[in-house]
């Protein structure tokens, strides 16, 4: 018996907008998690981090820089050290990385053009690690426990800010909105204003996550993606916003791929970029999430419209696209460690595939037309 239950493939209402997460090219070093990752004005960077699940702890210190408008991943000079749990901020269009489990407060700010790792001053207060920094005019913060601190690029020095009201533990994220950092530890959200080196609690976080996640911003909204709920083996896709205008949380369309804790996250140009982080497995997959269609963009087309039923099906999936389709249209179905699964082109209309001899679980449905990729989860049974 076969239900005709129609899905529009990764649409969710934001107001009259549609969202949609887009698989991009595989994050170029191995699978890891607790990586650190931040992003200048054209270009994303992603590096170090470590594997453990056999007991014995991998870290590494290789550092790749991310084009988003030819979606490729170049590898550049490694970081001085093997290091995980570092903490990034980015001050002259230059990342700056340090603290983590390696170092005892020093940083290093990469200079992409020189492809080198410069020293710069040490944090003297404390060794950041396992907390997402941020930038907030062209200086860097990072904080742990109830200590926040601040760097100054124009003179290579650090000085010590107004005390938290939480303690922040490890594991938390982070964002910036306009001249403010936002920092979410647990279910709380304390916004910073460096302006007037001030901490206000906002509303409170609603989703399940309360570590582990990893935050970016764009269009004057904080997201907040996957991390663990209450312990580490239990891991979330849910993705959340902030807007600070009206102090409220909205719940995002669910990040489509493996569920996981201690990704790494950030935005270019109004996109954001997502990946890295684990389940159990260590994993290397990179997507990019679109807030709205029809905006500009440096790399992209908009999605087809199709529909994909019955979600779940246990013999046959249906997908319908529009006339739209080219034969440069191609469908994937992917596990949830990103092993494809079964790969068939797609035409315009109706397109049917056989999924009776898949084991029953939860799958990735990838389409790609004119090497623009958009997902919907499916269930198998």
């Amino acid at each position: 018996m076969k239900l005709l239950i129609t899905l529009v493939l990764c649409a969710f209402s934001l107001g009259s907008q549609a969202q949609y997460w887009i698989q991009k090219s595989s994050f170029g070093g191995v699978g890891r998690h607790r990586a650190v990752g931040c992003a200048t004005e054209n270009k994303g960077y992603l590096g170090l981090g470590h594997v453990n699940g056999t007991g014995v702890d991998i870290s590494y210190k290789d550092w790749w820089e991310y084009d988003p408008a030819s979606d490729t991943w170049s590898q550049r000079a490694n970081f001085p050290v093997y290091n995980h749990g570092a903490t990034s901020f980015v001050v002259n269009d230059q990342p700056c990385v340090g603290g983590g489990s390696a170092l005892n407060g020093e940083f290093f700010k990469f200079d992409p053009v020189q492809n080198t790792w410069n020293p710069i001053a040490p944090c003297p207060f404390f060794n950041p690690g396992d907390t997402q920094g941020f930038s907030v005019n062209d200086k860097g913060y990072v904080f742990l426990g109830q200590q926040m601190a601040e760097y100054d690029p124009s003179s290579n020095s650090w000085s010590l800010k107004a005390q938290a009201p939480m303690v922040f533990g490890s594991w938390t994220c982070s964002f910036t909105i306009e001249g403010s950092g936002y920092v979410k530890a647990g279910n709380k959200l304390y916004e910073y204003k460096p302006e007037h080196n001030t901490w206000t609690q906002r509303a409170n976080f609603p989703g399940s996550s309360t570590g582990g996640s990893y935050g970016f911003s764009i269009q004057q909204r904080g997201f907040v993606t996957c991390g663990y709920v209450g312990g580490l083996s239990t891991v979330t896709d849910q993705v959340w916003s902030f807007y600070p205008g009206t102090n409220t949380w909205q719940v995002e369309m669910a990040f489509p791929g493996a569920k996981r804790r201690f990704p790494v996250a950030f935005a270019i140009h109004n996109r954001g970029y997502f990946g890295t982080g684990t389940n159990g497995i260590n994993l290397n997959d990179f997507w990019q999430y679109n807030p709205t269609i029809n905006t500009s963009g440096v790399e992209e087309l908009n999605p087809i419209s199709l529909n994909v039923y019955p979600n779940p099906t246990s013999d046959v999936l249906h997908i319908q696209l529009n006339q739209d389709a080219s034969a440069n249209t191609y469908g994937e179905l992917l596990d949830l460690t990103g092993k494809l699964v079964l790969r068939i082109p797609l035409n315009p209309g109706e397109n049917e595939i056989d999924v009776q001899s898949i084991a029953p679980g939860t799958y990735v449905f990838s389409l790609q037309h004119h090497g623009v990729k958009t997902t919907k989860q499916i269930n198998i049974f």
